[in-house]
């Protein structure tokens, strides 16, 4: 278990994490659902990076030169100090699934299993975009951004208290409900939600990522439009569900 909540591991969310089988055709379709160039798409690459309006980008990636993997990460998280949240990780005990990697200077990761079982990636980068993607509409219904990223979890208050001492961000008794989520807000305005998904029975993958959608009526009337296949429909006039190419779940919410 992680020691303690005083010495975070992380700062902020970097991004969602997405494998898939085919960086090109999933590029694409996101591309087509976001209405985001993909332009500098470039077949050499395991990965294919949308920019998000905030910096919390989604990252495709095929994961072939790391073909060893047991499993792959579902979201990016931000230090400041590669070292010093390595350190902390093997202080904790946190299993780690890939050991630190330093591919380039100004680059350096590494790969833990946080306390449900799921691959969170743990970066630190100096690079920043200087010329990021944007939509080609502007008032395109689904937004290039992400309102969350989801963490599927087995044991709520077990994944409450673990992501709380990884964060460092103390635990709000008022949101522990009984409910089947819990949340933290981010500086950056991607939230975090660990959520057991005991309503999602129906549901053949537990989605990872919430997209944003400027009116929920319009963005479901362009994903009908398109004929994309929507898993469950529009739910407390706020959100819905659909599956991407590969199958995986995707929600989009207002």
């Amino acid at each position: 278990m992680i020691t303690t909540v005083k010495e975070p591991i992380v700062k902020t969310l970097g991004g969602a994490g997405l494998y898939v089988r085919d960086v090109k055709k999933m590029t694409d379709w996101y591309g087509k659902l976001m209405d985001m160039p993909t332009s500098n798409f470039d077949e050499k690459s395991p990965i294919y990076v949308f920019d998000m309006d905030n910096g919390v980008n989604l990252a495709l990636d095929d994961y072939r030169n790391m073909k060893n993997l047991k499993k792959y990460p579902i979201c990016q998280m931000k230090t400041g100090d590669i070292k010093k949240a390595y350190d902390l990780v093997q202080k904790s005990k946190i299993p780690l699934i890939l050991d630190l990697q330093r591919p380039h200077p100004g680059l350096a990761y590494f790969i833990i299993e946080d306390s449900e079982g799921n691959a969170i990636m743990i970066v630190e980068s100096d690079w920043i975009n200087p010329n990021p993607m944007k939509p080609a509409n502007p008032n395109h219904p689904i937004k290039n951004h992400l309102n969350t990223i989801v963490i599927p979890v087995q044991d709520l208050k077990r994944a409450t208290e673990w992501y709380s001492k990884l964060l460092g961000y103390p635990i709000k008794p008022e949101r522990q409900d009984g409910g089947p989520i819990y949340w933290f807000e981010m500086d950056n305005g991607t939230g975090l939600l660990l959520d057991d998904n005991r309503n999602n029975d129906d549901l053949d993958t537990y989605p990872t990522f919430m997209l944003k959608a400027s009116n929920i009526h319009e963005a479901f009337a362009y994903i009908q439009e398109k004929e994309i296949e929507v898993v469950r429909e529009i739910q407390f006039d706020h959100f819905f569900f659909i599956k991407d190419l590969e199958g995986n779940t995707v929600m989009i919410c207002a």
